[in-house]
């Protein structure tokens, strides 16, 4: 039996959706491919710092095991490991590479230390979206042979609760406040529109004068569970996502998963993942996302019918699928290697 390690990065409360979905998939392989593989779950002992690197680095390689697969933001724990085993990475953004600019020194360190020498030394790339391969291929000299594209799945929890009647107020879900999830132009859209906006994330100053300036009623919360948020998921009536940059946009499949109208982005990876069951706009653009929230409140056809496509997207994305992805190119790998370790020299003898 073959034993696969997954790393993940400190926990930290304010950021935990990679390390619940890998935490998920590690259960799923551990479960369903029980004769082919043992799973162990290893948490850095630091969080991603300067002085933290090179403690990262020696505490992975300690442990690493047949199979090693870094799963977050920790790219630079693969340096340490033993290239006779198999060693996978798992990005899902280039997202740092593209806000930073080439001129400041951290936009090379992180190119070098997160993206070029790991992937350097990974056996195999795995992008969580095609945007994702197109992005890592940008910015880095990979090979697209050395990249397999294997979405994210929708988490088993995300199902529809009991059924409500839209509100002739409606409730607008927004999940997170980074500057790429464009909370302001979605403020700006919603002036005048008689709903209330339900925020999760923490707000800045200005994104709270933002809400003032454009009149909008809202609440806000943050550091929830996954069942609280399940909870506001199935409690909202539209989920509003007009993101301006995803390395793939799991709220899409949360919300099309639980029975809510999508808007979302009409540029990828958002309409990749949304398929036929979103109302795609234009993020950059107030009057394009209020004429999307205008017709989901107002058109009660056109919003059953993307609650029906966006159940029918959402079953795509299923924990087995993504599984049995990773548990087939773990065999594939596996397999490679063994083949390079046997081949023999035969000196060429007249």
């Amino acid at each position: 039996m073959n034993r696969v390690v997954y790393f993940f990065r400190k926990q930290n409360p304010a950021f935990f959706s990679i390390e619940s979905s890998f935490g998920l998939v590690a259960s799923a392989v551990e479960t369903e491919y029980r004769d082919e593989y043992g799973v162990t779950v290893v948490r850095m002992p630091h969080h991603s710092s300067p002085r933290s690197i090179l403690p990262n680095i020696r505490y992975a390689r300690q442990r690493q095991g047949d199979i090693n697969h870094i799963t977050g933001d920790i790219h630079y724990a693969l340096l340490g490991f033993d290239r006779k085993k198999v060693n996978v990475l798992t990005i899902h953004d280039c997202v740092l590479l593209q806000r930073l600019s080439r001129k400041n020194p951290r936009w090379w360190i992180i190119k070098w230390l997160w993206y070029d020498l790991p992937i350097g030394k990974a056996d195999m790339v795995v992008a969580v979206s095609e945007n994702t391969k197109r992005d890592l291929l940008r910015f880095t000299n990979c090979s697209p042979d050395k990249i397999r594209v294997i979405p994210q799945f929708i988490d088993p929890i995300f199902q529809p609760g009991p059924p409500l009647a839209f509100r002739d107020r409606p409730v607008i879900l927004f999940v997170g406040t980074t500057v790429n999830k464009n909370l302001p132009r979605l403020a700006e859209a919603m002036e005048g529109i008689s709903a209330d906006l339900d925020i999760i994330g923490k707000l800045n100053s200005e994104q709270t004068e933002c809400l003032k300036r454009y009149g909008i009623s809202y609440r806000q919360c943050a550091g929830i569970t996954f069942p609280e948020l399940l909870e506001h998921y199935q409690d909202c009536d539209i989920l509003a996502f007009p993101s301006t940059f995803e390395g793939f946009g799991a709220p899409i499949l949360e919300g099309q998963a639980v029975g809510k109208p999508v808007l979302t982005s009409a540029m990828l990876p958002m309409n990749e993942v949304a398929g036929d069951g979103a109302c795609l706009i234009d993020p950059y653009d107030p009057a394009s996302i209020r004429e999307g929230l205008l017709r989901i409140i107002g058109d009660h056809r056109y919003r059953e019918g993307l609650i029906k496509a966006g159940l029918a997207n959402a079953a795509r994305f299923s924990l087995r699928n993504t599984a049995g992805s990773y548990a087939r190119l773990y065999a594939e790998l596996l397999e490679r290697k063994k083949s390079a370790s046997e081949k023999i020299f035969i000196p060429n003898v007249k």
